[in-house]
């Protein structure tokens, strides 16, 4: 992996990348009126790509750059009408060292949600960590994280509508008894 260090580059040559782990950005209003009145004050980090979509140097003239780092970011600078923001260029990353990144990224988010956050866990195991692992990088305690992956084991479908319910509530301690249940 090499860095190109860090430039600005067009809003409109950035695009978030498909597999972002961090499906809803929330709310950006805050966000979008704090870049309108500093910038963005954090830069962002990307991948170059060819007009094809296909990773490449960015000394190869991309046609793209795919956000790794920073998707929030990039969502409220276009809200706000910013025309270049600030990005560090990454050559070379692989597609589970892109994954990997965004999900260390987003574990230590305040507002992921338990079901979000068990995902999050699962995946990093599927790319081949251990809870060791992910205990390190993301400061969670052994015992949580063993917990989340038993959340990410329930029926996913039925989860999300039960979520999105405005009736329903589910909260930390219904997950933890849903754990128990077999079947």
């Amino acid at each position: 992996m090499k860095s190109r260090g860090i430039t600005n580059l067009s809003t409109s040559l950035l695009i978030p990348h498909p597999e972002n782990p961090r499906k809803d950005l929330g709310d950006l209003t805050e966000m979008t009126e704090s870049v309108r009145k500093n910038g963005i004050l954090q830069n962002l980090t990307v991948i170059p790509k060819d007009k094809d979509g296909n990773d490449c140097a960015a000394t190869d003239n991309p046609a793209k750059y795919m956000v790794i780092i920073g998707h929030r970011r990039l969502a409220a600078a276009k809200a706000a009408g910013v025309d270049s923001i600030p990005c560090r260029i990454v050559e070379g990353m692989s597609h589970d060292e892109q994954l990997l990144t965004m999900l260390e990224e987003n574990m230590q988010r305040s507002d992921l949600t338990v079901y979000d956050q068990a995902q999050g866990f699962q995946m990093m195991l599927d790319l081949g960590q251990t809870v060791e692992d992910i205990e390190k990088k993301s400061g969670f305690a052994r015992s949580t994280i063993y917990h989340r992956l038993n959340i990410a084991k329930l029926d996913k479908e039925e989860l999300k509508k039960k979520t999105e319910d405005p009736c329903f509530q589910l909260g930390i301690l219904d997950l933890a008894e849903l754990e128990k249940v077999k079947s």
